[in-house]
Order: C-alpha cells, then structure tokens, then sequence
C-alpha cells in the first residue's frame, strides 16, 4: 500500500527538483480532479516564473520522469500504480495537466 501512496511524492518531488535545478520555485496545493464523476486528490503547481518554454517543459515532464527513474528499485504493485497513474492522467488531469507543459 505504501507503494501506491509514494507515487505521487515522487511525482512531485520531480518537479520541484527539476524547478529548483532552474533556479525557479513552484508552489503546491491540493486540489481534488474529477475523473468520470470520481473525486482523485491530487497535488497542483503553478507554473514558475522566469524559466523559458524549454525549462518549462523538462519541468512538466520531471514528474513522470522521476516515477520511471525509481520503478526498479520498488515493488510491482508501484510499477502497476505507475502505468495507471500514467494512462489515466491525460482524462483526470483537466486544466493543471502537465501535459500542457510539455506542447
């Protein structure tokens, strides 16, 4: 179970480490996302200032990049939360999708 709950602090983490790598900053805060009518809590970050299209996108992408980094080093229930997490965020994610940050 632990597994499951630590893919969305690393997630996180990723970005935070790839902002702070910029010299930039991001800011959390919850927030819930509504995928087909089930509430998904989620963590959300506004985008840095200062940092240019191309940061911005390693930015966006540092979440999913960090999840990828650790998954040999975990349990199979985390790479099963990872590939769902992954498939499922482009429907769930709305506005505040990282996604967006990568275009």
């Amino acid at each position: 179970m632990w597994t499951i709950l630590l893919i969305p602090v690393v997630h996180e983490l990723g970005h935070w480490l790839a902002a702070l790598a910029f010299g930039s900053r991001i800011f959390f805060h919850f927030s819930w996302a509504d995928f087909k009518g089930i509430p998904i809590p989620r963590c959300v970050w506004y985008w840095p200032q200062g940092v240019t299209e191309r940061q911005l996108t390693v930015i966006c992408q540092a979440g999913f990049v960090a999840e990828l980094a650790i998954l040999p080093l975990l349990p199979w229930q985390y790479a099963v939360g990872v590939l769902i997490h992954f498939a499922a965020y482009p429907w769930y994610a709305g506005e505040t999708s990282d996604f967006k940050g990568m275009i």
